[in-house]
């Protein structure tokens, strides 16, 4: 049942449904999903230790990163991903790269699609999600993906500008490319150069609703 309620509020918070800075609703979750309050109240309280909900004087409400946040999320997340792109260049096999070659395109069919930020970050996650199995950096994904719940609601926004889906999957694809040319120089620039454009859109995106 928790998990019922865990997959309602995040996909609420993909689609915009709960808007960044909007309070949850906790007896419409439960009319919503069947669930008794009291599972809701556990659901909730897990969505605000992984990032998702913030504690705020009104009850729970969905997490808005500021930018000095963000700066300091991105910092980790730049360090954690050179790692993973320098051990996938040394380590990946070319069945392997033949695999991220698959979930690229897979998220460039759905950025060619209305869009749809939860299939999108799904896409994007299973592309991130094989470069670290075939890392072997499997214990830095706990991790990852703390940060990402900080920021769902900046990378959901940007997701949703018009035209910024196709573009991220330009900036996977020169991912992929370096990361097959097996350049880890290049893979790093392009990893950094998605996430600027990735927090930059985000914001932009923010502002417009809250504008």
């Amino acid at each position: 049942m928790r998990q019922r309620v865990l997959r309602t509020v995040r996909e609420d918070i993909y689609t915009s449904q709960l808007r960044p800075g909007q309070r949850l609703d906790e007896s419409l979750v439960m009319v919503r999903t069947g669930v008794p309050l009291s599972v809701v109240h556990q659901a909730v309280r897990d969505l605000s230790e992984q990032g998702w909900l913030t504690t705020a004087a009104e009850g729970c409400v969905v997490s808005v990163p500021s930018p000095e946040e963000a700066a300091e999320i991105d910092e980790v997340r730049r360090a954690l991903e050179e790692v993973m792109v320098r051990r996938f260049v040394a380590l990946a096999s070319d069945s392997q790269l033949r695999a991220l070659h698959r979930t690229l395109t897979a998220f460039e069919t759905v950025a060619e699609l209305p869009p749809d930020p939860g299939a999108l970050m799904q896409a994007r996650d299973n592309f991130y999600g094989l470069l670290l199995r075939a890392a072997g950096v499997m214990a830095t994904l706990d991790e990852l993906v703390k940060l990402r719940a900080r920021i769902i609601v900046l990378m959901c926004a940007s997701l949703r500008l018009p035209g910024r889906a196709r573009v991220a999957g330009t900036e996977l694809r020169e991912i992929y490319e370096a990361l097959a040319d097996r350049d880890a120089e290049r893979a790093v620039r392009a990893c950094a150069t998605h996430l600027d454009r990735s927090y930059e859109s985000g914001f932009e995106a923010l502002k417009g609703w809250s504008g």
